[in-house]
């Protein structure tokens, strides 16, 4: 084989396998249809319970920050600060 036809048999399996993976990723984040009113109406419920869980969870995890800078002796206000020399 020669420079060039090993070039292009490159350039042909790079070509292949982007395409290949391309072809591969489609749907994989969103669905490929249109969905119906009712179907909106589900998922941004879904979306609004998701961020109320996360929104929750952060909360939690502050007030526990909190109680920890409390029951060290901590005012809440500084918490994370460092003293100036």
């Amino acid at each position: 084989m020669s420079a060039p036809s090993i070039k292009r048999l490159v350039a042909i399996i790079v070509t292949l396998l982007v395409g290949s993976v391309g072809l591969t990723a489609c749907g994989y984040k969103a669905p490929l249809y249109l969905p119906t009113a009712e179907q909106k109406q589900k998922l941004q419920e879904r979306e609004e319970r998701i961020k109320a869980r996360k929104a929750k969870a952060e909360a939690e995890k502050k007030a526990k920050r909190q109680a920890a800078n409390h029951a060290a002796g901590q005012p809440a206000d500084t918490a994370g600060a460092t003293a100036a020399p």
